[in-house]
């Protein structure tokens, strides 16, 4: 995963998502928080545009803080994003990045999710053995009852390549 998520994978369709991309930067900003956390935050594109971001992410130079989120010890955020990040393993990984996110944020957290969809647009030896966790519409629902979180909102967008991504919202 460090080598693809170090120098092969690049965020090309961040611009064109309509619910995950830079739509977010006002709707965040509107809850004046005092902290963000950014997991997984990647090239760091909401740095300097969401006010009070930190970008965590292990494998990528632009993070504010180069840890993976199993590591993090920052303090609690208002606002956690996780746009793409909550995507590698099995049920009893995501499972415990869940456990460990629901510590970390107070009040509000969106995300965008792969349902299990590989990324063949790039070659497969470059990300031969990353595990993409299958997301269903089922697995959000289960989250949200494990938790007591209110769906805020879930839609769908796509990739530039047109692969499918789920978008939702949490709220404590």
């Amino acid at each position: 995963m460090e080598s693809y998520f170090s120098g092969k994978w690049s965020d090309s369709s961040f611009d064109s998502y309509k619910w995950s991309g830079y739509r977010l930067v006002d709707e965040v900003n509107s809850h004046n928080p005092s902290l963000v956390l950014d997991v997984g935050c990647g090239f760091n594109r909401l740095k300097g545009k969401v006010n009070n971001l930190v970008g965590i992410d292990p494998y990528n130079d632009y993070a504010d803080i180069k840890v993976s989120l199993e590591d993090y010890t920052g303090d609690p955020a208002d606002i956690v994003l996780c746009l793409g990040s909550i995507n590698f393993g099995d049920d009893h990984t995501i499972d415990r990045q869940m456990e460990i996110l629901n510590n970390l944020w107070k009040e509000k957290a969106y995300f965008r999710v792969n349902p299990g969809i590989e990324h063949s647009w790039h070659d497969k030896a470059d990300w031969d053995g990353i595990h993409w966790y299958n997301w269903t519409k089922d697995k959000i629902s289960s989250i949200c009852a494990t938790y007591k979180y209110d769906l805020g909102r879930l839609e769908e967008e796509h990739t530039t390549q047109g692969h499918l991504r789920y978008y939702f919202e949490l709220h404590k």
